[in-house]
């Protein structure tokens, strides 16, 4: 069986659950091939489109949350977007490289790939089993547009949203976001907290996703600040200038862009993140006491009240909100054992293995 992948570059997450998604391919003998959606053919578009990405969320997060608003009151199954449009551009392309490869399945964890692929069902007839995932805590604006076969989603409450949205709810599978394998398993804090070389015995971790976004230096001085006694551990993501603002400030441990977030989750007693679907998921999947901070406009905002709604995180749009919920969260052990259940509630730690099996059985189909 051999299945495509077709993620792109806005944000890692798409990337991060494509690659989630070929590990447990790979550990069921699969052939499983992960392709940049936007540099399939000869124009190589993903890096100028994750440019305009990380340039609107980091420069103006409002102009991009009201475009986010704007696609909201716009998006219907029954008519074409224009990102629709825009994506079936790369229809004739991509439809040479599915003719190339020869796959008995093709997963899209990425909108703009869903789209083309859509257009490829209706209009060039293409017949091979396919397979999204949709990787935030809401039914995304245009994602109803799509035809594919099986739509993979967070948990029920994101398929009863995509069913509102005029989704048909026998194409969903609220089976969860696909995480790797490293999130399924435990790392005792003390091994943790030697891997960053704290030895304090209080820990908040501050995450700010690949691109460094949610005030980062503020938010780790306020929590310095505030306690004094604990070590802070903030990451920077590949954003240079925050991390150069962060690294110098006293009893925080500034690091730029990590390959083991795993292991640093393990490390926090309370966990401080952005709330975009991956970086989420990979924490409630790790069963953390969580705060969400300073959504990004749009879609993390609406993942933000989606997570929170139901208990899984703590939500706060301002520094000092932020650094008071983790406080008391950390002071509560009440209320974290409460949010650890929510999790095991509302996020599934098997969603890499039910949607490889999903996949696995939508190629053997063909």
């Amino acid at each position: 069986m051999k299945a495509l992948i077709f993620p792109t570059n806005t944000g890692q997450g798409h990337n991060i659950c494509a690659r989630a998604v070929k590990e447990y391919l790979d550990t069921r003998g699969a052939e499983a091939k992960v392709l940049d959606f936007m540099n399939v053919g000869k124009n190589q578009k993903s890096g100028f489109f994750s440019n305009m990405y990380d340039g609107a969320v980091n420069r103006v997060p409002k102009f991009f949350g009201a475009l986010y608003s704007i696609a909201e009151h716009i998006s219907s199954p029954r008519l074409n977007s224009p990102i629709y449009l825009l994506n079936i551009v790369n229809g004739r392309s991509l439809l040479q490289k599915i003719n190339d490869e020869k796959p008995d399945v093709i997963v899209c964890p990425h909108m703009f790939s869903m789209h083309t692929v859509t257009r490829l069902i209706q209009k060039h007839g293409l017949k091979i089993p396919t397979v999204g995932i949709l990787t935030d805590y809401t039914c995304s604006p245009f994602w109803e547009e799509n035809r594919l076969d099986w739509n993979i989603v967070a948990n029920q409450a994101v398929a009863d949203d995509c069913v509102s949205r005029g989704m048909d709810r026998n194409w969903i599978v609220p089976s969860g976001i696909p995480v790797s394998a490293r999130f399924n398993r435990k790392i005792p804090k003390a091994e943790a907290r030697a891997a960053f070389g704290v030895t304090k015995e209080t820990v908040f971790a501050v995450m700010g996703g690949s691109m460094g976004y949610g005030k980062i230096p503020e938010l780790s001085a306020e929590l310095a600040r505030r306690r004094p006694d604990a070590q802070v551990i903030a990451v920077c993501g590949t954003n240079k200038a925050v991390y150069e603002k962060t690294k110098g400030i006293e009893n925080v441990i500034a690091l730029p862009f990590i390959d083991n977030v795993d292991v640093l989750i393990d490390a926090a007693d309370v966990y401080l993140t952005k709330p975009g679907g991956l970086s989420t998921t990979e924490a409630m999947t790790k069963r953390v006491p969580m705060v969400i901070t300073l959504p990004i406009p749009g879609g993390e905002a609406d993942n933000s009240k989606h997570i929170a709604g139901l208990g899984m995180a703590m939500s706060a749009n301002t520094i000092k909100d932020s650094v008071d919920a983790a406080c008391a969260l950390f002071a509560n052990p009440a209320m974290r054992q409460k949010m650890i259940a929510a999790q095991e509630k509302h996020c599934s730690v098997n969603a890499a293995r039910d949607a490889g099996e999903l996949i696995i059985k939508a190629g053997s189909r063909q």
